[in-house]
């Protein structure tokens, strides 16, 4: 069980990474949560400055980007 992020905690996931064609990568993932929380409980607690600073601190984290390579060709 993973617990510790802003969704916790989390029974089990499953995802596979594929590529686009493009070389670009994207993720499909199913994650299994260990709670009842509901669409109306997560606009509840997006209210909430903590659980709003977790969920930003979280999804900077996940969210990747580079594009340095690209820089100096366009």
């Amino acid at each position: 069980m993973i617990v510790g992020g802003v969704l916790e905690p989390i029974k089990d996931y499953f995802g596979t990474v594929e590529n686009q064609g493009r070389g670009s990568l994207h993720l499909h993932l199913l994650i299994w949560l260990d709670h009842d929380m509901k669409p109306v409980d997560m606009k509840k607690n997006i209210r909430n400055t903590d659980f709003r600073e977790k969920l930003k601190a979280y999804l900077e984290d996940i969210i990747k980007e580079d594009l340095d390579q690209f820089k100096d060709e366009y």
